[in-house]
């Protein structure tokens, strides 16, 4: 575990040499700043847990020459999947927990439409066009959102937004945003008033949030993702009804993003009695699922299956993993599924756990991709070979992985191809009906890690911030997690050279604005 590495201080925000150390069962990294001096900060509450992620990701450390963690001056292609704009530090709630305020930043930005217009038209040039993110402050205080969602879409863009879903509640709002048709990652964080008023610092924010989902659930015609903010002491004894939530509303909700706290406010702001990390997070779903036996694994193994997904779907890019995992410690997944009444770990259904089930799957993978790298998944006999030679590869062994007298299969088909063509014919007809989801995935997601981020997991990451270098008016981009310490300064010279739009409705230099989670 001493492979040598960077990281940032924890006192300068230098970028120093560090390792990782393994110590009373923990994982922290060590950093040696030659100004101030080492510095430690906890990165995993669960050693065997955090090396076992290595091992199945067969991940080798990098040489520290791979990343320099200099980002501002770095011209990697990062090949983004997932690319944020922040589009506003505006926002209407005042959680404690958010660092990216117009009080604390000192400025105000909330550029015009010319800016974006700028940054998408660049995004478009990707191949393939990542998913974008309208990130803040809260996006839905710009009265001009769904001018900037349009924009987005004329350049060819798949704009996603991600929301504290308090203005969702505003019915008239909720239902003019729905027409757009544009996914949401709502934030909420489960289901008892105690939890915002302790997390968010505003109790009534619980009702105007579930309001909204309730809005869109009555007017959205598509699935959206929940997005939770989990720490203990403050809602880990509500993670299993947050599932029970979602199971009720699977019709809704797609997927599940639990983001550990990360302690990143000011000194006196807000306090913790015990640090979280995501192995900590992780722990929270076992012990909330019926039966326990939930396993997670490094998201980044569902990247094997991008080339046999592209026979199947013509966007290979996933919507679903928000991060892009490609390091084993960096996003964590696993899958729920329904037994009719809650949701149970993927592992009930599985004749062996989940995490050999995944080494399988990336083999088997792997070993067709030479064979469908000679077929054009875009021309019909050729898409129509790859299919089989998948379903031939694929498919009898996942029926060989199911315990599939749990599955109660005569029942479950029937259901499924009813319902298959219950929903084509009401698609055919004008309606759009959603179709509730019998898998749920869960992602622990680790976001604005500064004190525990290093070299090799910013190395190969696909989720990127995009923004505007004013010096030389290129597009350029951060990985997400190294975003924090240089967005202020960059955010700054950007509201300089194209001012500030009208003030949004919902919020005012005096707001409290934060990261949507």
């Amino acid at each position: 575990m001493g492979q040598a590495n960077l990281g940032i201080c924890g006192h300068c925000k230098a970028r120093t040499p560090a390792e990782f150390v393994a110590r009373d069962g923990q994982v922290w990294i060590r950093k040696d700043c030659p100004t101030c001096g080492p510095t430690e900060a906890l990165v995993s509450t669960d050693a065997a847990v955090w090396q076992r992620k290595g091992k199945l990701s067969g991940y080798m450390p990098a040489e520290p020459a791979a990343c320099t963690m200099q980002c501002d001056r770095c011209a990697v292609n990062h090949k983004p999947n997932i690319v944020f704009v922040d589009v506003t530090n505006h926002c209407n709630m005042h959680c404690p927990i958010c660092i990216a305020t117009i009080r604390g930043m000192g400025f105000d930005f909330n550029p015009p439409l010319a800016y974006f217009d700028k940054v998408f038209a660049a995004l478009s040039r990707l191949d393939p066009k990542p998913t974008v993110q309208l990130f803040g402050g809260e996006p839905t205080v710009r009265e001009d959102l769904l001018d900037i969602i349009a924009l987005g879409r004329r350049h060819g863009l798949k704009p996603h937004i991600l929301t504290n879903g308090v203005r969702l509640a505003d019915e008239a709002y909720c239902r003019q945003l729905c027409r757009a048709g544009v996914p949401m990652r709502v934030a909420f964080d489960g289901r008892s008033p105690d939890i915002y008023e302790r997390l968010r610092g505003d109790r009534g924010a619980y009702e105007k949030k579930l309001k909204g989902l309730e809005n869109l659930k009555k007017y959205s015609h598509r699935k959206h993702s929940i997005l939770a903010c989990a720490a203990w002491g403050f809602n880990d004894r509500y993670i299993g009804d947050l599932f029970q939530f979602c199971h009720d509303n699977r019709d809704l909700i797609s997927d599940v993003g639990l983001i550990p706290l990360t302690e990143n406010w000011n000194p006196g702001d807000f306090e913790v009695g015990v640090h979280t990390t995501i192995e900590d997070v992780e722990k929270m779903v076992q012990q909330s699922v019926p039966g326990g036996d939930v396993e997670f694994v490094p998201a980044g193994l569902s990247y094997a299956f991008r080339k046999p997904r592209s026979f199947f779907q013509r966007d290979s890019l996933s919507e679903v993993l928000l991060l892009a995992g490609v390091h084993p410690n960096c996003e964590s997944m696993t899958v729920l599924v329904s037994d009719g009444q809650t949701y149970r770990s993927i592992n009930h259904y599985l004749k062996r756990p989940l995490s050999q089930v995944a080494l399988e799957f990336v083999a088997r993978s792997k070993q067709i991709e030479p064979q469908l790298d000679r077929l054009d998944p875009h021309r019909f006999f050729e898409c129509l070979r790859g299919q089989y030679l998948i379903l031939r590869t694929l498919g009898w062994w996942g029926v060989r992985t199911l315990r599939v007298w749990r599955l109660k299969p005569i029942r479950s088909l029937a259901r499924a191809i009813g319902g298959r063509l219950f929903y084509k014919l009401a698609k055919l007809t004008g309606f759009n009906v959603r179709r509730p989801r019998r898998m749920i995935r869960v992602a622990v997601l680790p976001i604005e890690e500064q004190h525990s981020i290093d070299a090799a997991r910013l190395r190969n990451c696909k989720a990127v911030f995009a923004y505007e270098d004013v010096e030389d008016e290129q597009i350029k981009y951060f990985p997400a997690c190294s975003w924090y310490p240089f967005r202020n300064a960059l955010l700054e010279k950007i509201s300089e050279k194209y001012g500030v739009v009208g003030r949004a409705a919902a919020g005012d230099k005096k707001s409290r604005c934060g990261r949507t989670p």
